[in-house]
């Protein structure tokens, strides 16, 4: 588990404990892609759930990784998350594709807004339905 995954677990150094219920790895087929895994108690393999890959090929890798880290952190219902506002000067927004034309998956569109003209699509995020219960 790489040392990111145990913090937004919660997990220290010490004796792990628990897996986290997301993790995240580099998506090994789609370059700038990044796959979510859910942890269930029963199986003893990771669930590919998600998936989140970048559009805008200019962003800096640093700061992907670590959006998608905070992903991650969020999806594991903590709070601690990065801040990224000394890495970039964008807002970052966000748009729900609605039901009828995601499919099976949950889908947002995440897009850069730097403040002149319109926002620009940067990446999109997929999750399966019914992976959180209020789906």
């Amino acid at each position: 588990m790489s040392e990111f995954n145990e913090k937004s677990s919660g997990v220290s150094e010490e004796p792990v404990k628990e897996q986290p219920r997301f993790s995240y790895k580099p998506n090994p087929m789609v370059e700038r892609a990044y796959q979510f895994f859910e942890y269930k108690d029963y199986k003893t393999e990771l669930e590919h759930v998600g998936d989140y890959v970048l559009i805008n090929k200019d962003e800096d890798r640093e700061v992907t990784e670590k959006k998608v880290m905070n992903l991650v952190t969020l999806m594991n219902g903590k709070k601690d998350l990065i801040d990224l506002s000394n890495l970039t000067k964008i807002r970052v927004l966000f748009t729900i594709v609605p039901e009828a034309q995601a499919g099976e998956y949950k889908k947002v569109i995440f897009k850069d807004y730097d403040g002149s003209g319109v926002s620009k699509d940067n990446a999109v995020f997929t999750i399966r339905k019914g992976v959180f219960k209020d789906d």
